[in-house]
């Protein structure tokens, strides 16, 4: 018989103990009459004889009436024993019995059978109770409509799934095309990998990067890994090895890797790679950022190069404006002992403070050249000698390391036009370089060497250091970039190095070992020494103390807000010119000075808090244009390249801190004893011709 498996709800009982109506039985010696009694006294339609637990028989209600309703009945069957009567036929079934099988075997009975009720038994035979076939039937009912029901559902649950699996199937093929629309047409290459890093499929973008051809047949013996510069394989191998043990809600890692293709030669990639736990793959997105790490590295030193000029010019302000009153203040204190006729010491000792204030005023106008580069100081200079001064300079250093200098210099002369100081401070940065990279070394050797090449001079410094890495050797004269400990080293030496090479039309270039030694190579032209321009002579007032007597009625404006710097001006023009000073702290204050008064010459800064010196010049442009020839400007820094820019072309005299007071004094005689109307004609052209070339560069120190 085939099982089948009805499933119902919980409401609705499938064991055959709950349909039990009643567990009444009968002996079977009980006689005819006295079980027509006990029907009258229930309600039940059929009872089971029973003998010891088991079923012997079932006798009914209708069968007892029919034996004592005929004719002599009482008298013939009222005494006879209930087991003589019994049903022909009757229905047992054992507990544990299928649903179907019960309904099949009671309700298959035919005629008048099939009204019989069914007796229960348990597992041994032994009665249970009585089951009513109409009990039978009603859960028959019951049942069907109960499969009908379920039938319904599933018709509807599987009409919903076939809706739903038209959709899936629609969607994947949208699914499917905007795969192959991403996969195809994606901006990046991206590739499936096996565990080792073997491509097994990849897009067109990929194969384009990669300068391949991924075919069914090749596709086994592509190796991404293979693609991967050496020295870089044993991090991709292990970077595949990690993405198994992540998790799968894990995010995909990623690396920057150096390929070595054909016809392209290094390339950097951005690899981001991702494990598929369904198919036991990798997945590979490649991105080239060759070009955007080299913008990257501009832009770092472009911003670099902003930071570094805005902090320079700061510094150089505020340090030149400090400088400034040391020097000019010397200067009037020199010339008050020459005119006093005091010791020779006493002058000494000035002139070592004037000559360590302006190497001071020298720094800084090296530092500026990191971030700005200024006009350098062009004189004859032998090469020889600035290698001679800058190793004696760093004797000691080179002492305490116990490294051997050589120095191959030739015989004769190698001169250059340069600025000796700078030569000289590349020197010594090279060096002290070379120092550093060979402390904890065993053989300490350092090599300077000067060699004459036709128009040039090629100046060679080696060592053996431990050597530059590969990769650092694109980056060493990029600013603030070092490979030493903070405290060892801010990244600016060779920075500072390569912007001086630069500014003498030179070249430097470096060559080095890992592990042996480097060698720089400087090479600078030579040249011939030109005519140097006739120093302005001073004026007789310039030797004297005192003042003109023409000049007494001058007035002078002076606006600064450092207090040491206008009163430096304010005494210098007091005992050289004799004249009336008024100072300003800002802008605003020196034009409610003009409005109030008229002066001879205005001097301002460029750098004041609330309106500044080009505010200044442009209301004076604009309100007082007749004063703007005897203008000038005196300044640390302007600040930027853009605003030092416009200092140079504004169109007035220039004066740089610190500066000599001498300078200071010619200025503002020629403005004040050129008439108003010459100094309207000849604008800008009666400042001196010195002073318009290089503002910054003192004078020949007289009567000192």
């Amino acid at each position: 018989m085939t099982s089948i498996t009805i499933n119902v709800s919980e409401s609705i009982s499938t064991d055959p103990v709950d349909l039990i109506e009643h567990e009444i039985a009968i002996p079977p010696s009980q006689t005819v009459s006295e079980v027509y009694e006990f029907f009258q006294k229930m309600p039940h339609e059929f009872l089971a004889v029973t003998d010891g637990g088991r079923v012997l028989g079932m006798v009914s209600r209708g069968q007892v009436g029919f034996l004592l309703g005929a004719r002599f009945g009482v008298a013939v069957y009222g005494r006879k024993p209930i087991g003589e009567h019994m049903l022909s036929q009757h229905l047992c079934i054992k507990r544990g019995t299928p649903l179907l099988e019960v309904f099949e075997t009671a309700l298959s009975r035919h005629g008048d059978y099939f009204y019989d009720d069914v007796a229960l038994l348990d597992e041994s035979g032994n009665y249970l109770g009585m089951i009513p076939v109409q009990t039978l039937v009603r859960l028959q009912s019951q049942l069907i409509a109960e499969q009908v029901r379920l039938a319904e559902t599933q018709r509807l649950e599987l009409q919903d799934k076939n809706q739903q699996l038209f959709r899936s199937i629609n969607e994947l093929r949208q699914s499917r095309g905007r795969y192959d629309i991403l996969f195809e047409n994606s901006a990046l290459g991206v590739g499936l990998l096996d565990r080792h890093g073997a491509i097994e499929t990849c897009n067109q973008r990929l194969e384009h990067l990669l300068g391949i051809e991924v075919s069914p047949e090749r596709a086994r013996r592509l190796s991404l890994t293979d693609m991967i510069q050496a020295e870089e394989q044993g991090s991709f191998a292990q970077l595949l090895h990690q993405l198994e043990m992540l998790p799968a809600s894990a995010a995909p890692n990623s690396g920057e890797f150096t390929f070595s293709l054909p016809g392209r030669g290094p390339r950097l990639f951005k690899l981001f790679l991702n494990w598929i736990q369904e198919t036991g793959q990798i997945c590979v997105l490649l991105d080239d950022i060759s070009e955007q790490r080299v913008l990257e590295r501009q832009m770092q030193r472009k911003e670099k190069s902003a930071l570094l000029e805005s902090l320079v010019g700061g510094i150089a302000h505020e340090i030149n404006n400090k400088l400034c009153p040391i020097i000019g203040y010397i200067d009037l204190l020199l010339e008050e002992m020459q005119r006093l006729h005091t010791t020779t010491d006493l002058k000494r000792y000035c002139l070592i403070i004037r000559n360590s204030a302006e190497e001071s005023a020298k720094i800084i106008r090296q530092l500026l050249q990191l971030s700005r580069p200024h006009r350098v100081e062009m004189s004859r200079c032998d090469l020889r000698q600035i290698v001679r001064e800058a190793v004696d300079l760093l004797r000691f250093r080179l002492r305490n390391l116990d490294c051997q200098v050589n120095i191959s210099l030739p015989d004769s002369e190698c001169l250059l036009m340069a600025d000796a100081t700078q030569v000289k401070q590349v020197v010594m940065n090279l060096a002290l370089n070379a120092a550093d990279a060979m402390e904890g070394r065993a053989i300490r050797k350092m090599n300077l060497q000067v060699v004459p090449s036709g128009k040039h001079f090629h100046l060679l410094l080696s060592d053996t250091g431990c050597g530059i890495k590969p990769e650092h050797l694109e980056r060493i004269f990029d600013p603030f970039f070092t490979t030493k400990s903070p405290d060892r080293g801010s990244g600016l030496g060779l920075s500072v190095c390569y912007s001086i090479v630069k500014q003498h039309y030179g070249e430097i270039s470096v060559e080095s070992v890992l592990g042996e030694g480097t060698t720089f190579k400087i090479t600078l032209p030579c040249g011939e020494v030109p005519a140097l321009p006739p120093i302005p002579q001073p004026f007789p007032q310039l030797l004297s103390h005192g003042t003109n007597g023409s000049l007494n009625s001058s007035r002078v404006l002076i606006a600064d807000d450092e207090e040491f710097v206008a009163g430096l001006v304010q005494q210098a023009l007091k005992m050289k010119l004799g004249c009336q000073i008024d100072k300003a702290l800002d802008g605003h204050e020196a034009i409610e000075h003009i409005r109030q008064n008229s002066y001879d010459v205005i001097i301002s800064d460029v750098r004041m808090p609330v309106l500044d010196g080009f505010g200044l010049l442009d209301w004076i442009g604009i309100h007082r244009p007749a004063l703007v020839p005897r203008f000038m400007f005196i300044t640390g820094d302007a600040g930027s390249v853009e605003l030092n820019e416009k200092l140079d072309s504004c169109g007035v005299t220039v004066l740089r801190k610190p500066f000599d007071v001498e300078t200071l004094v010619e200025i503002c005689r020629q403005k004040i004893k050129t008439p108003a109307a010459a100094v309207a004609e000849t604008g800008n052209n009666a400042a001196p011709d010195f002073v318009r070339r290089e503002h910054s560069a003192p004078l020949q120190k007289l009567g000192v």
